[in-house]
């Protein structure tokens, strides 16, 4: 018995109808955003991070360009954080406003990066955006990458 048969099971004795496909949004084509209690971000972003992008989207002088943060698969660790200004909105993207910025998560990255802090540090060995994330086993030294 799978495990979504085994939960179905415990939930509905005698219930036989449960399948995991019929269960999972993602497996339809649908989006459901994560459940997260009223006022909670699924992603943390500092202070710093709103300054600095403000001041690079000033730059750019396109009011519709977001920052979107992105989990892709390589780097020393397995996965590896991007960071982009992007103008689409996607179905699946979780949005969060912070000031005058929007950041942008699509649902595949944000299963890595929920409850994730970013944060842009500008210190002597350099100016880069930092992501804490408490979903990661391990991270390379540079923090660019991470496994689960």
């Amino acid at each position: 018995m799978s495990a979504c048969q085994s939960q179905a099971h415990q939930a509905h004795p005698g219930h036989t109808g449960a399948s995991c496909a019929s269960a999972n949004p993602l497996a339809t084509g649908g989006f459901v955003a994560p459940t997260l209690p009223e006022g909670v971000e699924p992603i943390r972003i500092s202070a710093s991070v709103v300054d600095k992008v403000a001041e690079m989207l000033a730059e750019e002088g396109d009011p519709a360009l977001q920052l979107r943060i992105f989990v892709t698969g390589g780097g020393c660790s397995g996965f590896q954080y991007g960071f982009a200004f992007d103008d689409e909105k996607k179905d699946d993207d979780i949005r969060v406003e912070r000031g005058p910025i929007t950041v942008v998560v699509d649902a595949m990255s944000l299963q890595y990066l929920m409850g994730a802090e970013i944060d842009y540090e500008d210190k002597l060995e350099g100016a880069r955006f930092v992501i804490r994330n408490p979903n990661a086993a391990s991270t390379c030294g540079c923090g660019s990458s991470f496994s689960v």
